[in-house]
């Protein structure tokens, strides 16, 4: 995992570090920050600085404006969906976004986003996919059956005022990761909770952790609100933190590796309070022997890794051939959506810069991961 690059000046008002040189920052810089701030989800705290120039301020103030206005409208979709889901008597909770927002924030404006994230059972997806399609929402998938068989979520969509994505996820793990996580334990630590008006569920405590630091080290160029928020639950929660739990967590399922790197990016960047013992204990992990998979996404700093990891993770060359098949060439629908093609002449040309693409961050994967090895 790395972090997109952040300015200097917007990671000490981040960090709570002083930061006087800012009433001498031309405008132009000002502008540099706001684009920063607007890349990495963060520009809701530019807000009410004095030293905005006026016109980065109205920019500033239209763009959070807009964040709400957003997030309200998610707000009233993830309100049907917990009502809907509900009624039908299939359990299922918010992941991050609005139930995030909340926790951490007290409200919903200040974070940006652009989905719904939900928790499913993996028993109930076929349940889970005809409500989708009785509340009018597209599904949007390489090929059918992909997203079951190889996947940790699907993606339905719906136009309305606002094109509307929900992912229902059946793990919190990512690839190479989500059959080793024992989800029954994860559903039986779960706790009651309020979001958007609406009594659901919510992630227990340590498993919320797990989760942000997953989350965090799954993709490249990460943006910053990711480890801010980290960051900000750690420290929100680290009187009650059950600390052996999270680190018997990530031991059984292997990922001591990836939750000790996302950690000591907090504690490096934001000073988060994380023990000194437990960063002891996921610094001080085994070197033993790690399938290839994993190597390659806690080692590999390219786009592209967990697909990758993804493939090597898969048993028996009938499965890899299928997942290669439908990852490399998507069925028609999904490349339309997926590019914003506007005419069915675009996907000759699409598909062939999507398997260049997808080659080119494959060979850039294993040549990480062989550098890794040989130092």
């Amino acid at each position: 995992m790395t972090l997109a690059p952040i300015d200097s000046h917007l990671a000490a008002l981040l960090a709570d570090r002083p930061c006087g040189s800012l009433t001498h920052l031309t405008s132009v810089e000002w502008e540099t920050i706001l684009g920063q701030a607007s890349a990495h989800g963060l520009t809701y705290w530019l807000q009410g600085l004095s030293v905005l120039p006026a016109s980065v301020q109205e920019r500033t103030h239209q763009e959070c404006l807009s964040i709400t206005a957003r997030n309200l409208a998610l707000a009233g979709e993830l309100r049907k969906l917990l009502r809907t889901f509900r009624g039908q008597g299939i359990p299922c909770l918010p992941l991050r976004g609005l139930a995030l927002a909340e926790r951490l924030y007290g409200d919903i404006p200040p974070r940006p986003m652009g989905d719904i994230d939900l928790l499913v059972r993996k028993e109930d997806l076929h349940r889970v996919q005809a409500l989708f399609e009785t509340l009018g929402f597209n599904e949007m998938d390489r090929r059918p059956g992909f997203a079951c068989a190889f996947s940790y979520t699907f993606k339905f969509f719906v136009e309305r005022s606002l094109m509307v994505i929900v992912e229902p996820h059946w793990t919190i793990a990512y690839p190479p990761f989500i059959d080793r996580l024992d989800m029954e334990a994860v559903w039986a630590r779960c706790v009651p909770a309020r979001v958007v008006g609406e009594q659901t569920l919510s992630l227990g405590r340590e498993d919320l952790l797990v989760h942000l630091c997953l989350h965090l080290t799954h993709r490249d160029d990460a943006p910053f609100l990711w480890l801010y928020e980290l960051d900000r639950y750690v420290r929100q929660e680290s009187d009650a933190m059950g600390w052996d739990l999270v680190l018997s967590v990530s031991r059984e399922v292997g990922i001591e590796r990836l939750v000790g790197h996302a950690l000591d990016e907090a504690v490096t960047k934001l000073g988060a309070p994380v023990p000194a013992d437990v960063m002891d204990t996921l610094d001080g992990r085994s070197g033993q022997t790690r399938p290839l998979a994993q190597r390659l996404v806690e080692t590999s700093k390219v786009d592209g890794v967990e697909s990758l990891a993804n493939f090597f993770a898969l048993e028996g060359l009938g499965a890899k051939f299928h997942y290669a098949r439908a990852l490399l060439f998507p069925q028609p629908s999904f490349m339309m959506l997926e590019y914003g093609l506007t005419h069915r002449r675009q996907l000759a040309a699409t598909y062939v810069r999507r398997f260049c693409w997808f080659s080119l961050q494959a060979v850039k994967g294993l040549a990480h991961l062989c550098l890794g090895v040989a130092h």
